[in-house]
C-alpha cells in the first residue's frame, strides 16, 4: 500500500514537472516554428507577425528571432510581450513600401505599436533599414531660396566644388518613422542596434513609463531626416548609456500633438515631463539635442548628465516656435564639440543654441530656468542666445564652464551666420551675425560665473567680436570669468553692451 502511494506521488510530482515546464515553454514563442525564412530574402513578416499574436493570445511572454537575417515590412506589438534578438539576429526592412502600414498619412516601418503596455523590445541584434536604398546617391541637397538673401556669402553659402560634401542627398520616396510606440506605457528598449533607418529612426509618441538603455543608432551621415531617438509628449523616461550618430538630430525631446501626418500621432493634450538622460554619445548633421519646436504641450523637468557630444553641426538646441513653452532643464557634465557643415542641415557650429522666435502666427511659450553647470565647448560657433522682442526667454544660467572658440575650415562659405530655422520671420531663418564667443538678445536673468573663454589658433574674420556680446538683455550677471579679447579686434572690450539693464560685469583677462 505504502509503495502505491509513493508511485501515485512520483507520478504527480512528475506530472507538475511536465506541466511546469509546457508552461515555460508556452511563454516563448520562436519565429522559426511559424515559418519565417531567415534568409534575408524571403519577406517573413506574416510568419513573425504570427508568433507575435499567438503570444498575445497567450497572456504575453517572449518572441524570439533567432540569428538569422530576416526581411519584413510593418511588424505590430502588443501587450504584455518582449521581443527578443538573439545575438546575430537581423530585421531588414524590405525596399516594397507596398508591405509598410499608412497611419495618418504616411507610412510607418518596421514596428508600429499603439496602446500598449508592458511592451519591449531587447537583444543584441540589429535592426538595418537600407536607408542608403531609398536616396539618389550623387547629388547633394543645398540650401536655395530667399534665405541666401540675408547669409554673408549669398549663393556662395556652404558652396562644394565636387562631390556631395556633408551631404544630405535627395530622398526617394521612403517610409517614414522606422519603430513607432504610440500610447503606450510601460515601454523598455534595450541591447539592440539600428542601422541606416532612411527617416526618423525612432520616435515614442504620447508614451508614459519608458526605459531606453544600452541603444546603439548608427545612420548614414548623408541621409536626410534621419533622426535617432524622438521622445514627444511623453513622461516619465530614463535614457542612458546610448551611442548615436545620425544624419539629422540625435535625441529630441518635445511637445508636439501632431507632425505633418507622420505615423503616431494623435493630437493627444499631455505634457512632456519628468525626462533623464545620461551617460551616452551623441553625434548630429543638425542637432545632437534638440528640445522643442511646433509645441502643443507644454515641456519640463528634464535632465541631462554625463554627455559628449562630437563632429556635430549643433550641440545642444532650446528652441520654441509654437505657444507650448519649456522649463526646468538641467545640464551637467558635458563635452560638446562643433563645426560647420556643408549641405542643407539645419545649424551652423553652434554648441549650445537657445530661441524663442515665432514658426506659426501664435506667439511662442517661453524659455524658463535652464542650468548648465560643468560644460566645455569647442566650437566653430557662438553660444547663442535670441529671444524675439514679443517673446520671452529668462533664467539662464552657466557654471563652471570653458568655452573655445575657433575659426572654420568652412569659414569662408559658412562662417559669420547663424542659423535659426525653422522661424516665419524670413530675416532671421540664417542671417549674417557678430561671432562673439557668447551672444544674447533680449533676454532676462542671465548669469555666467566660475568660468574661461578662449580663442583658437588664426582668428582673423572680423566678425569674431569679442568674449561677450549682450543686445537689449535685463539682468546679466558675469562673475568670476576670465577671457582674452578676440585676436580679430584685439582693442574691442571683453563686453561689448547695448541697450542692456543691470548688467553686472566682473570679467577679467
Amino acid at each position: 500500500m505504502k509503495n502505491i502511494q509513493l508511485t501515485h506521488i512520483l507520478t504527480m510530482l512528475s506530472l507538475l514537472m511536465f506541466m511546469g515546464c509546457s508552461s515555460s515553454t508556452k511563454s516563448e514563442f520562436n519565429v522559426l516554428d511559424y515559418g519565417a525564412k531567415s534568409d534575408g530574402q524571403t519577406l517573413t513578416t506574416a510568419p513573425i507577425q504570427s508568433a507575435i499574436d499567438d503570444c498575445s493570445k497567450a497572456g504575453g511572454g517572449v518572441v524570439l528571432l533567432p540569428k538569422g537575417d530576416y526581411l519584413v515590412g510593418t511588424l505590430n506589438l502588443h501587450s504584455n510581450i518582449e521581443f527578443r534578438f538573439e545575438t546575430g539576429a537581423r530585421l531588414i526592412a524590405t525596399t516594397d513600401l507596398t508591405q509598410y502600414q499608412r497611419h495618418n498619412t504616411e507610412l510607418a516601418g518596421v514596428f508600429y505599436t499603439e496602446k500598449a503596455d508592458n511592451v519591449s523590445i531587447t537583444g543584441k541584434g540589429t535592426i538595418f533599414g537600407q536607408g542608403m536604398k531609398f536616396m539618389y546617391p550623387d547629388s547633394a541637397k543645398v540650401i536655395s531660396g530667399s534665405v541666401l538673401d540675408y547669409v554673408r556669402q549669398g549663393k556662395n553659402l556652404r558652396k562644394v566644388n565636387s562631390g556631395i560634401g556633408d551631404g544630405p542627398l535627395y530622398p526617394k520616396d521612403r517610409f517614414h518613422q522606422m519603430i513607432v510606440f504610440s500610447n503606450c506605457t510601460n515601454v523598455e528598449l534595450s541591447d539592440f542596434t539600428c542601422i541606416d533607418s532612411p527617416y526618423w529612426c525612432f520616435v515614442i509618441v504620447h508614451c508614459d513609463r519608458i526605459t531606453v538603455r544600452n541603444l546603439k543608432i548608427d545612420n548614414n551621415l548623408v541621409i536626410p531626416n534621419s533622426d535617432g531617438l524622438d521622445i514627444i509628449s511623453c513622461s516619465n523616461v530614463n535614457v542612458s548609456d546610448c551611442y548615436f550618430s545620425c544624419g539629422d538630430d540625435a535625441i529630441v525631446l518635445a511637445g508636439y500633438d501632431w507632425h505633418f501626418g507622420d505615423p503616431g500621432f494623435q493630437r493627444i493634450t499631455r505634457p512632456s515631463k519628468n525626462i533623464n538622460i545620461s551617460n551616452c554619445i551623441l553625434r548630429s548633421r543638425s542637432s545632437a539635442i534638440r528640445i522643442g519646436g511646433w509645441d502643443q504641450n507644454v515641456m519640463s523637468n528634464y535632465n541631462f548628465s554625463n554627455i559628449t557630444i562630437f563632429d556635430s553641426n549643433c550641440g545642444i538646441n532650446i528652441n520654441i516656435r509654437d505657444y507650448a513653452g519649456i522649463e526646468n532643464i538641467n545640464f551637467t557634465n558635458l563635452n560638446i564639440e562643433t563645426r560647420l557643415h556643408t549641405g542643407d542641415w539645419w545649424g551652423n557650429g553652434e554648441p549650445i543654441k537657445i530661441s524663442a522666435i515665432r514658426g506659426r502666427d501664435t506667439i511662442p511659450g517661453a524659455i524658463r530656468n535652464v542650468h548648465f553647470s560643468n560644460i566645455t565647448c569647442n566650437s566653430e560657433n557662438s553660444v547663442y542666445i535670441y529671444a524675439a522682442p514679443e517673446c520671452t526667454v529668462e533664467n539662464i544660467d552657466f557654471t563652471n564652464f570653458d568655452f573655445q572658440l575657433k575659426q572654420s575650415q568652412l569659414d569662408q562659405i559658412g562662417g559669420g551666420n547663424i542659423d535659426l530655422r525653422p522661424t516665419s520671420v524670413p530675416e532671421k531663418e540664417f542671417y549674417a551675425s557678430n561671432t562673439p564667443i557668447f551672444y544674447v538678445e533680449n533676454a532676462k536673468n542671465i548669469r555666467l560665473s566660475n568660468g574661461t573663454m578662449s580663442w583658437g589658433d588664426n582668428i582673423t574674420q572680423p566678425y569674431f567680436t569679442a568674449p561677450v556680446e549682450a543686445i537689449d538683455v535685463n539682468t546679466l550677471s558675469i562673475d568670476r570669468v576670465t577671457a582674452s579679447p578676440s585676436p580679430a579686434n584685439p582693442s574691442a572690450p571683453l563686453v561689448i553692451a547695448k541697450g542692456c539693464t543691470n548688467l553686472e560685469n566682473h570679467i577679467n583677462k
